[in-house]
């Protein structure tokens, strides 16, 4: 199979990949990846910079700005990682990035808060610079999430460790300005399997079976306190700055939280296959037809033209259809930044 990667939205320090710095609104096709990826990605996007890493874990990519380098790229360039580390997960807070393989976590980039999990004394690196001491003995490291300032780091045991801003109580008690280091998360009471990050909240999912939901921090926009008391049945789930999605099962949808750009669930919107969650805007995967829709606010082109508004602003409620499949593709991944949409088609023979 082929892939070809696609992308679209705001790209002022290049973040698109695309080799130029402008905003886009349609799909454009990524063209700085080496022509045998043959894998589906993974994407996680900062504030302006995106990391890209292969379902196999043999490729590795930054595009973008990312302080304290000099320069932005305008296109992705391979990592240097150290060797053999190859990683399984990835996340981005603002100005900071992070990897992870499940016996090591890496983090690089800018991080005053303590975004970097490197200690007090370090607290910028253009250095892939390996976390010392973790993860805990005969523990994996599972996932990762992060958002503005803070990431949290998801154990095999459910335990789940976070770094960075904590002033609000979003990386646990006790509610302090920055967290250097991994710290546990105490107070769960669940065996947590799925974690998510937004600006000044975290949330903490249980297994689909029991649906156990715990959110932590700020209560902005009714995030803690419009949440449901489980999410049995829940297939994948997202957080924006200010909202949390959760996809089940059965193709449905629900969302609360933050509302002003229309970025809750559209009433229209049908059953979704996949979906991925930015800071305002959702992109998702319809199961009736393949297509690819997104909602929210799209000021920079990222929820496609429709989803620019009358006024440019991004103010245009419902969905918006943002990739057609054609004959013989199928789209095997989408992502979602500040502002950006990505959307991973397979071509096959027909």
């Amino acid at each position: 199979m082929t892939i070809t990667l696609f992308s679209l939205g705001s790209n002022g320090s290049g973040q698109l990949s695309l080799s130029h710095i402008e905003d886009v609104s349609t799909p454009q096709p990524v063209t700085s990846l080496p022509h045998n990826l043959t894998s589906p990605i993974s994407i996680s996007c900062g504030g302006n910079h995106t990391i890209l890493i292969s379902s196999s874990n043999t490729l590795s990519f930054i595009t973008g700005s990312l302080p304290p380098s000099p320069a932005p790229t305008t296109s992705f360039v391979p990592l240097s990682l150290p060797s053999p580390f190859t990683p399984t997960s990835s996340s981005c807070a603002w100005t900071t990035t992070h990897l992870a393989a499940p016996q090591a976590l890496f983090s690089f980039g800018h991080g005053p808060k303590g975004e970097l999990g490197l200690g007090p004394s370090m607290l910028s690196t253009g250095v892939p610079t390996q976390l010392p001491n973790f993860p805990p003995p005969h523990t994996n490291i599972i996932s990762l999430s992060s958002s503005m300032s803070h990431t949290v780091v998801l154990l095999s045991t459910g335990q789940v460790y976070a770094f960075g801003a904590g002033r609000k109580g979003q990386i646990g008690l006790p509610a302090v300005p920055a967290v250097y280091e991994p710290r546990l998360i105490n107070e769960v009471p669940f065996r947590v399997e799925k974690t998510l990050c937004g600006k000044e909240f975290t949330c903490l999912l249980g297994g689909p079976a029991t649906g156990d939901i715990l959110i932590l921090g700020s209560d902005k926009f009714g995030i803690k306190s419009q949440a449901p008391s489980n999410v049995k049945g829940w297939k994948d789930a997202g957080a924006g700055w200010g909202s949390i999605f959760i996809l089940f099962e059965d193709g449905s949808m629900k969302s609360w939280g933050r509302d002003d750009h229309g970025q809750m669930v559209p009433e229209e919107l049908g059953k979704v296959k996949t979906m991925a969650v930015g800071s305002e805007h959702v992109v998702a995967v319809l199961e009736e037809t393949g297509n690819v829709v997104a909602w929210g606010w799209g000021e920079h082109g990222n929820c496609g033209p429709e989803g620019l508004g009358e006024k440019g602003d991004g103010k245009s409620f419902g969905v918006h259809n943002i990739y057609e499949v054609q004959e013989f593709e199928e789209v095997v991944m989408v992502g979602a930044g500040c502002a950006t949409s990505w959307i991973a088609i397979e071509r096959k023979g027909g």
